[in-house]
């Protein structure tokens, strides 16, 4: 029997593998996926890229069908762990009632190269006995994905290997801006099918249609990186890019709103171009809050439904940046005790108001831009 055949009464689970580089969208794609009928049995390995594991904490699914992967670097045996909690769902997958699944995620950290992953899921026998790559979904930023082509192999990587190349941010991306990243895509990967999504909202029959994961329809240099040997091997951890780091930081205290709205928009505005990503959970006025941003796109504050680490109540952020100072950021906390004159416990964030504040945030980063280029 081949390594990528299992016995007919023992069905292999699908795997769809979702990649693309630092903010494109994936998780978000991913708690869409989750809540849609077609995916309400299916398990979840994130891999994470951080000091501090903060992904797993946004992603809507039972932690019984749910693992992280390496919290703390880029290592080469990513994959070899990706099997191993693969293989570890699987086995309490017929034991443990809520921990049966249908269908697994994979989503890869932004500064991954997939192709291990994809090695590992294809030619592994114990794990290629049980599942089957479904399909590799690399999700692009509708923004930022044409500059991300330019500068960073990782993201010409993640598109090469894709049957699909889904869009990301197509809500707030310009048209011109999105014909050209669509283009770009086209030209690294013709043989792939293209889809948009906005909020991460799309079609879950168009994701899930097709059969197996075909190598052949791959493009000649994706052939050949998923043909690598080497991919397969250990290797030393290695930063992808010497410019590129990543550091947490946790904050004591509580933060309050408009201190939290007031220091995004001022490191995305001034900062923007080197803030490769931020990610976390903060203690707004004692309630959990996710945040995200890329650059100078910056995602509405959103509450979580409760604190998920007991009595640990502390801020904690995962910095992805590029030529930023660590003590620099840290400076910036300052701005969380702001609180605008307004009651201490007003804590609704109505979209309208967030809306305003950012327009006029956005007045002042344009008029300090004016200003720095006419110096």
């Amino acid at each position: 029997m081949s390594v990528n055949q299992a016995p007919a009464d023992f069905p292999r689970i699908p795997v769809l593998l979702i990649t693309g580089f630092l903010g494109s969208g994936k998780t978000t794609l991913v708690n869409r996926l989750l809540r849609m009928p077609a995916f309400e049995r299916a398990a979840v390995v994130v891999n994470e890229y951080g000091e501090v594991s903060v992904d797993h904490r946004l992603v809507d699914v039972p932690r019984r069908r749910m693992r992280v992967v390496d919290s703390g670097c880029l290592c080469g045996h990513v994959h070899e762990e990706v099997a191993s909690s693969l293989l570890d769902l699987h086995d309490r997958r017929a034991s443990e009632p809520d921990a049966r699944f249908d269908l697994a995620l994979v989503e890869t950290s932004g500064l991954a190269d997939p192709v291990p992953i994809m090695q590992i899921l294809l030619t592994d026998p114990a794990v290629s006995a049980k599942y089957e790559l479904r399909s590799v979904i690399t999700v692009a930023d509708g923004v930022h994905g044409s500059r991300h082509l330019e500068e960073h192999l990782e993201s010409v990587k993640q598109a090469a290997v894709a049957d699909t190349l889904l869009i990301s941010k197509t809500d707030i991306a310009d048209t011109g801006v999105l014909d050209d990243l669509a283009a770009r895509l086209a030209a690294i990967n013709p043989g792939a099918r293209q889809l948009g999504a906005a909020h991460g909202e799309v079609d879950a029959g168009a994701v899930l249609e097709g059969g197996s994961f075909c190598l052949s329809q791959r493009s000649a240099e994706a052939r050949r990186w998923l043909n690598d040997k080497s991919y397969a091997a250990t290797t030393p951890p290695r930063a992808a890019d010497p410019s590129i780091s990543t550091f947490a930081l946790e904050y004591d205290g509580e933060i309050t709103l408009p201190g939290l709205v007031l220091w995004m928009n001022l490191l995305a505005g001034f900062r923007g171009a080197g803030l490769l990503r931020v990610k976390g959970i903060v203690n707004v006025e004692g309630l959990p809050y996710a945040i995200q941003a890329v650059q100078t796109v910056i995602s509405e504050p959103a509450p979580l439904a409760g604190w998920q680490d007991g009595d640990d109540r502390r801020s904690r952020l995962v910095f992805i940046t590029r030529g930023m100072d660590v003590d620099e950021i840290r400076r910036t906390f300052a701005a969380f005790s702001f609180n605008a004159g307004r009651a201490r416990r007003n804590l609704e964030i109505r979209p309208e108001n967030y809306a305003r504040f950012r327009e006029t945030m956005e007045l002042f980063r344009g008029t300090t831009a004016r200003a720095i280029r006419h110096r």
